[in-house]
């Protein structure tokens, strides 16, 4: 029989064996660690794949002239941040992972773009630095329809639509500006039509580095068209130009339409009254002859031989015996209204001063030839088949 073992010997068992199962228990330990580590490492690359995504979509959502900061920001970050020896080869073997990654998502991407035939063309913008003058109103408007008057920094005298661009600096006729007043505001673009002057005043504002752009201003019905495009080019706004130009020819072919079938057309003069007794009949080639023509009227100072803009005169007025007088409100209000219209010399003695039969309208909305002329001739229509209504009411 084996001798009966110590105390001491027993105890010794007892240590070796709390010692083995303290041994173990750190193994276990160190195992279950390392898994959690292999775990987060795998992890790890998707996280990044996600900023990723996240950066990159910032970047497409910033402005432009933001990218390079942005670039130049990156290229720090990674010039600072040197990787010691031994995470090199695990930053590698993750960059190697996002890479492809990355390849898969733009093929999956380019596959779908391709199966729904879309193509990916960059939004039209005002280049960011823009400060921008348009000097008549019609040139106002038409920035407003663009949706451009963020970069305006101020107007002239006649650009009173939309209301909001009264709120802008006002430099006064277009006719007369003052070049020390226009470089103070410090503008990169100016846009007028050839009423826009003194001419030194348009080249000295040139020569310190101002671009100015002197657009046509045409008197027939495709004018707000041909304006809206070369307006939409200066401004790099060339598609959604050529969207608003399209909608208007498309409104300005109903109109005409509609006011083709008028019948026994009314005979209207159009008579442009101002300040300090100037007071004209519009004729031939102007502007009064498209708009009456396409409302359904007849241009009764063109019918009677009247080219261009002639003097107010008893005679012409007679001659013409018009149906209608076409004045502008700014005019109208000029002389007294209608009582004061009547007292000039002649006005009375024709159908149109017997009725009186007077069509008053706003100066920009008829005569500018901005994005509003179709409203403007449809309005026109409505009053003279109002006219007409009274004169059968009243025979």
């Amino acid at each position: 029989m084996p001798a009966p073992k110590s105390p001491r010997s027993l105890a010794g068992l007892l240590i070796g064996l709390l010692l083995a199962i303290a041994l173990f228990a750190m193994a276990c330990g160190d195992d279950q660690q390392s898994q959690s580590a292999v775990r987060q490492d795998a992890a790890q690359p998707t996280q990044e794949q996600q900023t990723a995504a996240a950066d990159e979509q910032q970047q497409e959502s910033a402005p432009a002239q933001d990218q390079p900061v942005q670039q130049q920001t990156a290229q720090d970050e990674a010039e600072q941040a040197q990787p010691a020896p031994a995470q090199q080869q695990q930053q590698q073997q993750q960059q190697a992972v996002q890479q492809q990654a990355a390849q898969q998502s733009s093929a999956q991407q380019q596959q779908t773009q391709e199966q729904q035939g879309q193509q990916m063309t960059p939004e039209e913008a005002v280049p960011q630095g823009t400060r921008l003058i348009t000097l008549f109103g019609d040139l106002t408007e038409i920035v407003y329809a663009l949706g451009a008057q963020d970069f305006l920094v101020a107007r002239d005298t006649s650009s009173i639509y939309p209301p909001e661009a009264e709120e802008l600096p006002n430099l006064g006729f277009a006719g007369a500006l003052n070049a020390e007043a226009i470089l103070d505001l410090e503008p990169t673009l100016i846009i007028g039509n050839p009423m826009a002057g003194p001419a030194e005043v348009l080249e000295q504002l040139q020569q310190a580095g101002v671009e100015v752009l002197i657009i046509e201003d045409p008197n027939s019905l495709d004018a707000p068209q041909i304006k809206i495009r070369l307006v939409g080019g200066a401004l790099g706004l060339t598609q959604r130009a050529e969207a608003l130009a399209r909608d208007v020819e498309t409104r300005m072919q109903a109109v005409i339409a509609a006011s083709a079938s008028v019948d026994q057309p009314l005979r209207v003069m159009h008579i442009y009254i101002r300040r300090g007794g100037l007071q004209l009949v519009s004729g031939a080639g102007n502007r009064a002859e498209a708009i009456i023509e396409a409302a359904g009227g007849i241009d009764a100072a063109t019918e009677s031989g009247i080219v261009g803009w002639q003097p107010l005169t008893p005679e012409a007025l007679v001659a013409a015996d018009p149906d209608v007088y076409l004045v502008m409100d700014r005019g109208l209000a000029v002389i007294g209204g209608i009582e004061g219209l009547l007292e000039i010399p002649g006005m009375a003695h024709t159908r149109a001063g017997e009725g009186p039969y007077v069509i008053s309208m706003a100066d920009l909305y008829l005569l500018g030839f901005g994005p509003r002329l179709p409203e403007a001739i449809a309005d026109l229509a409505q009053f003279l088949r109002n006219v007409q209504s009274d004169i059968r009411a009243a025979d």
